[in-house]
């Protein structure tokens, strides 16, 4: 298998991104010691190094430099501390194969972003010291830590692709690197791992976990019955409004409504030379630098099931205020009952709303709520596959699809009950790669652990899928206005507009596609139902006119008329794809070191 040592000639395309940054270094030194207090570097200033670009914060580096194209904002940020707690979830230790020789003294967390497994790690290991490694000034301030965390903890900054890692050779007996790979061209692999083997003391160990770069993909019979153009709906006036103009639709021969956004998408990382699947590709540049390494199955995270519609508005309040009496006279009860907020309540609107008037979805939510829903989304435990709560989806062969009673609790485990096709398996078919005999691929994945996360774990790595796109959005911006002069005519088959636009118009347009996709996606994670599983009621939402009653309801029987379109591959497409490395720096390294893992 042959890698290009050079990007090819449109990498080196003239990049919209200005300016540059300098970074702040440290030599560590060998031994550890107990404060990194006195050797600890002034942290980087934060405002010198973002600029915004249409409100959205990015990193001040041009591509060529730093070539990372994902937004700083705070949603997207955020998914640090949802991958960590899912990480922490399905293996308590910091990481996946057990230290060797007990906790490590020295640890490298390289592209730390905001510092959560750095935190949580120095946590779980009292004595052992940390130095965050990152582009920018991002992490979550020291200062609010407990100090005998603080203390331990060094935020750096600095960027590994334009420069070697400021530290001596042999500081570290542990590096981790997590999800990295949507800011490392393929042809810096090499030169990292090589800054990796560096720093690592004889004996040590690295752990890469990466995650390929997708795009969510919707299929046409789940998307085209949103957009169904409504009839003409009588306003309280007495007279027929007519339904605005649909936003930008591609044309049929697409395979799927967003294959502009996908192109736009792919695009982004093809010019950097970022290779989107970084788990296939990674073992042979990994293989180069360590004397003995190991790779395990790749976890494939599948599209979630599909929740039931939920109830028409007056069905909403009924079953509200059911939950609610319920819940003040049952003392039995452990799900958690609140009062529905006002954000909450517009989440219901997200999938079943009359497309006649704006619909406020998941966006309305802040970060906050996001991250704390977040919380226990992802995995089971007190709220999971032990619990006894409704199952998310269907058998794309059923005829019919449920919807949430209006007489039944829906915060009540049987208020729904249908069929759920078989799990599509956490991992993928093929067997393990095991560079080294003496190391076992069964030991990397706590199967145990995966097999108890809850299905809604399914419909949250969808969300963290579409955060990886919108995170991208001013890139494929850029690689929009590039393209309207290079490759026009295809995107024009892909339903971009025919005649030349102002670029202030090409802007809107682009908004408008995005925000759709946008809604789409909280559609098909469908928060709502997640929450009603985790005993939460469904909250009420305005009333409807007659006209507005009748047309939601022609669109929620076209939408399940749609859904009897489901196919099972559908299901079982990976929303996103994982895969481990660990390697080791040869030293001495007993010959008996694998053995509590080779069961």
């Amino acid at each position: 298998m042959s890698h290009p040592s050079s990007p090819p000639d449109y990498y080196s395309r003239p990049s919209t991104a200005t300016g540059s940054n300098s970074s702040s270094s440290v030599h560590a030194s060998h031994a550890p010691s107990t404060s990194f207090e006195s050797r600890r570097p002034l942290r980087t200033n934060r405002e010198s190094q973002f600029s915004f670009k249409h409100g959205h914060k990015h990193h001040n580096y041009g591509s060529e430099k730093a070539p990372y194209p994902v937004s700083y904002d705070k949603d997207v940020i955020d998914m640090d501390a949802a991958d960590q707690f899912m990480r922490s979830k399905v293996q308590p230790s910091p990481t996946l194969l057990s230290p060797p020789h007990g906790p490590p003294k020295m640890v490298l967390d390289l592209g730390c972003g905001s510092g959560a497994w750095t935190i949580d790690a120095a946590g779980v290991w009292p004595d052992t010291e940390f130095i965050g490694y990152d582009l920018v000034n991002i992490q979550i301030p020291l200062s609010i830590l407990e100090p005998s965390v603080a203390r331990r903890i060094t935020w750096q900054h600095g960027n590994f692709l334009s420069m070697k890692l400021p530290f001596d050779d042999d500081t570290f007996d542990h590096v981790h690197v997590v999800y990295i790979g949507r800011g490392v061209p393929e042809n810096k692999w090499s030169s990292l791992f090589k800054e990796i083997h560096r720093v690592l003391q004889p004996g040590g160990f690295v752990e890469v976990i990466e995650d390929d770069i997708i795009f969510p993909v919707l299929p046409r019979w789940f998307t085209e019955p949103l957009h169904a153009r409504p009839q003409a709906v009588q306003a309280t006036n007495g007279t027929n409004t007519a339904p605005p103009s649909p936003p930008l639709t591609p044309v049929k021969e697409c395979t799927h409504e967003y294959a502009l956004l996908e192109l736009l998408f792919n695009s982004v990382y093809q010019t950097r030379f970022i290779n989107r699947k970084p788990t296939a590709v990674l073992p042979v540049y990994f293989t180069s630098f360590f004397s003995r390494c190991l790779t395990a199955q790749s976890l494939n995270l599948n599209m979630p099931y599909l929740a039931p519609l939920p109830p028409l508005p007056e069905q909403s309040s009924q079953a509200f205020e059911e939950a609610a009496r319920r819940g003040s006279t049952s003392s039995q009860s452990t799900s958690p009952i609140r009062p529905p907020s006002q954000n909450l309540s517009m989440l219901t609107a997200s999938f079943g709303a009359s497309p006649t008037r704006s619909t406020t979805t998941l966006s309305t939510l802040s970060s906050t709520d996001i991250s704390n829903y977040l919380s226990f989304a992802w995995t089971t435990d007190e709220f999971g596959a032990n619990a006894t709560t409704p199952t998310m989806g269907r058998s794309p062969m059923n005829e019919t699809l449920p919807e949430l009673s209006p007489t039944e609790d829906s915060s009540s485990p049987s208020s729904v009950n249908y069929d759920r096709r078989g799990s599509a398996p956490w991992v993928t078919s093929e067997d393990g790669t095991t560079l080294d005999s003496t190391l076992s691929a069964q030991s990397l994945i706590p199967f145990n652990a995966i097999e108890q996360l809850s299905d809604r774990t399914r419909a949250m790595n969808l969300y963290r899928a579409f955060m990886g796109v919108l995170g991208c959005r001013e890139a494929m911006w850029e690689e929009l206005l590039y393209l309207q002069s290079s490759r026009r005519e295809r995107l024009i088959e892909l339903g971009w507009e025919d005649k030349e636009l102002e670029e202030h118009e090409a802007r809107s347009r682009f908004e408008e596609l995005f925000k759709r996709y946008e809604s789409d996606i909280h559609a098909r994670v469908a928060l709502w139902y997640s929450l009603s599983e985790l005993g939460y009621p469904v909250p009420p939402r305005g009333g409807l006119t007659k006209s507005e009653l009748l047309e939601e309801e022609r669109m929620r029987k076209a939408i399940m008329d749609a859904r009897a379109m489901a196919k099972e591959d559908d299901f079982d497409t990976p929303c996103r794809v994982i895969r481990v490395f660990i390697g080791f720096k040869s030293g001495d390294v007993d010959d008996g070191l694998f053995s509590d893992h080779d069961d």
